[in-house]
């Protein structure tokens, strides 16, 4: 049968609208009180939406069923503040500025209602929640901006895809893997893929005899395989724990710094696990709530994501931006991922649909990256643990002279981009300082060789988040050579301590570059 025109539908957000009449199921009634806590008033309904992912199913998979799907979704669209009617959509339609503020400036998301009947949602992109600790903020560096248009109506939201599995075409690592590929760090790499284009990459090369369609899950190999087919390297991260059943878990300091490190550089982190006595599972973590500052022993040194309380998930079980709790149950107990949703700001207070979810205890972490990063995480992370130890030695012998203590240390890693470093990072750290800001730039631009599309950055502070120095790192070659572009030192002294390092073949810190 042809489509046919359907007019667009505005609705109220209550028991009447579109995803409230959804069979009731968890990730449905999680969204329901995702977006009223977020303050959703109207509903947008495109009754008539050719949804890309869903094309791609279909033209794999759905059309050759005998149960007759059609090709066509539903796409909902979410507002906040006061309902709008057709005269507001009319208006935006056409043109009219303050309509179409209106419209974005209470914009929630979409979510996009595929004509499956046992697994209905969609592509779902979100906005986060407004974010009410700036003292531990919440870092989603994967997050982007998506852009839906509605009868010529641009609307933008910024987080990242989520979709319901469907074993017709991916179960959970392949969903899982779709979220990571949309992050905003491949947004200069590559066509975003759909399920349907991972399923198919995974099996070119490992298949392990099993048929394509439908999709039982894939391995963990496969979504290593299918990470290379779309030109990206991927990078496994095993347990330090002692294996149990032949199962290695994490410590709270490798669990939290590694996915820390990983999502601060734009890279969601597929995380491979046991779910309760359920089996396996994999969920994606697209975000995580920054540590307090802590206060750190004279000479210590302290890895600035060491203790993260909060990873905020995609899982095709629950739904978007879910906030787990990572919870340390001791020195040799691995960590556990146990839910912990907001309090809901309705009135009354909705359910929440994930307070029962068993606790997961993670057992391997695993990234899709540049092929051009060839400097691998942990070995950045043990570039600045040497660089910090030899720092921390020499202030402790500085301040002795002075009959002081001297100050425990921090430390974080991440991998950024040359243009973004140079841009945003410096801008952030130096924007008051105008001048400083220029010189830097410019003796990183015109005094450093030329550097590698992406830096490891490892940056060394104070507890109280007061930055002393970064070290640039090369990431083009291997574990074994990894020289220092550049550091920044951003006091005199640490500036002296750094020259003094490198001169003497001590360490390799690169050019010292000032910021003070």
């Amino acid at each position: 049968m042809a489509n046919t025109p359907k007019k667009l539908e505005i609705h109220k957000f209550d028991k009447a609208s579109p995803l409230h009449k959804l069979p009731d199921f968890r990730q449905k009634n999680y969204l329901i009180r995702y977006l009223a806590d977020l303050g959703a008033q109207t509903v947008l309904e495109e009754p008539n939406y050719f949804d890309r992912d869903y094309l791609a199913e279909f033209a794999a998979f759905y059309c050759k069923s005998t149960a007759g799907y059609p090709n066509t979704c539903r796409r909902l669209h979410f507002f906040a503040g006061a309902a709008f009617n057709r005269s507001t959509l009319r208006s935006a339609a056409a043109g009219r500025e303050r309509a179409i503020k209106r419209l974005q400036e209470n914009y929630l998301g979409f979510v996009v209602i595929r004509p499956i009947p046992a697994t209905p949602l969609g592509r779902t992109v979100l906005a986060w929640y407004e974010d009410l600790k700036p003292e531990t903020p919440r870092v989603v560096t994967p997050s982007r901006d998506y852009h839906a248009h509605v009868a010529g109506i641009r609307l933008t939201v910024h987080g990242l895809a989520w979709q319901q599995q469907d074993t017709g075409v991916g179960a959970c690592a392949t969903v899982g893997l779709w979220s990571m590929l949309h992050s905003s760090a491949f947004d200069d790499h590559h066509a975003i893929p759909t399920t349907a284009d991972i399923t198919q990459a995974a099996h070119q090369t490992a298949s392990m005899g099993d048929r394509v369609f439908p999709s039982s899950g894939l391995s963990i190999e496969q979504v290593r395989e299918a990470i290379k087919e779309h030109d990206l390297s991927p990078i496994v991260f095993n347990g330090d724990l002692a294996a149990v059943a032949g199962v290695k878990g994490f410590s709270i300091e490798r669990f939290s710094s590694s996915c820390a490190s990983l999502i601060r550089s734009g890279y969601p982190v597929l995380i491979v696990g046991q779910l309760g006595t359920a089996g396996l599972h994999a969920v994606c973590a697209v975000g995580f709530r920054s540590c307090p500052p802590s206060t750190v022993a004279s000479g210590q040194i302290n890895l600035q994501d060491s203790h993260i309380p909060n990873l905020y998930i995609h899982d095709d079980n629950i739904g978007p931006s879910a906030r787990l709790k990572v919870v340390n149950k001791g020195p040799t107990a691995p960590v556990e991922l146990v839910p912990d949703s907001p309090p809901s700001l309705t009135k009354p207070a909705l359910p929440d649909p994930i307070g029962d979810y068993p606790p997961f205890t993670p057992h391997l972490l695993l990234v899709a990256a540049h092929n051009d990063l060839r400097t691998s995480p942990d070995t950045l992370h043990r570039c600045g643990i040497t660089t910090a130890k030899y720092l921390a030695q020499i202030l402790q012998l500085y301040y002795q002279n002075t009959g002081k203590s001297s100050p425990g240390l921090t430390l974080s890693t991440r991998y950024l981009k040359l243009s973004e470093y140079m841009t945003y990072e410096l801008h952030g750290l130096l924007k008051d300082r105008p001048q400083i800001l220029a010189r830097v730039r410019l003796q990183l631009a015109e005094k450093v060789q030329p550097m590698s599309l992406h830096l490891g950055i490892v940056r060394i502070g104070l507890d109280d988040a007061t930055p002393l120095a970064d070290i640039l790192y090369d990431t083009t070659d291997n574990d074994r050579n990894h020289p220092a572009f550049a550091h920044v030192f951003y006091a005199d002294a640490i500036g002296a301590f750094m020259s003094s390092l490198h001169s003497q073949g001590v360490l390799d810190l690169g050019v010292g570059v000032s910021a003070c």
